[in-house]
């Protein structure tokens, strides 16, 4: 668990016990979020006056390596500086592992900033490339990011 204050108000960001998995399924839900949780996944979370405002969870994919997915912050937080807050939250975490995100083409800088960088597909796991191309026949404008540990 961290304290994080930012310009926006002050924040906890905490990894959550996979006990409590189906809070965060119910704060996926509440904004209309289809991801759910599962009990492998590594989730972290923001809270602000114990009210949970946003949530990340990390797929354990294989060889210690992670997939980044389901990133939402709460409607009335968005746009405020909270996704920040969560991913320089799980820097900890992240710094001692391998982990893959697909974000949309227009949140690259947002994801470089926590250390993730655009790779071409011949360079990622083959693993990680079978949704990744599945999303871009969808039309869907993604990059293919990686972060490294350290």
């Amino acid at each position: 668990m961290s304290a994080v204050e930012s310009g926006a108000g002050d924040y906890l960001v905490e990894q959550l016990d996979s006990q409590l998995l189906p809070l965060v399924n119910k704060f996926y839900k509440s904004c209309r979020y289809s991801a759910k949780a599962g009990r492998e996944d590594v989730v972290f979370v923001v809270r602000s006056d114990q009210q949970m405002i946003a949530a990340v969870r990390l797929q354990y994919r294989q060889d210690g390596v992670y997939f980044l997915r389901s990133m939402c912050v709460a409607p009335e937080y968005r746009r405020q500086g909270v996704g920040t807050v969560l991913l320089n939250g799980m820097l900890p975490f992240l710094t001692q592992v391998l982990c893959y995100c697909y974000p949309f083409d227009h949140l690259e800088s947002f994801y470089a900033q926590s250390g993730f960088t655009t790779i071409a597909p011949e360079a990622a796991e083959p693993y990680m490339l079978e949704a990744y191309h599945r999303y871009l026949k969808q039309g869907r404008k993604l990059l293919l990011m990686v972060r490294h540990p350290g």
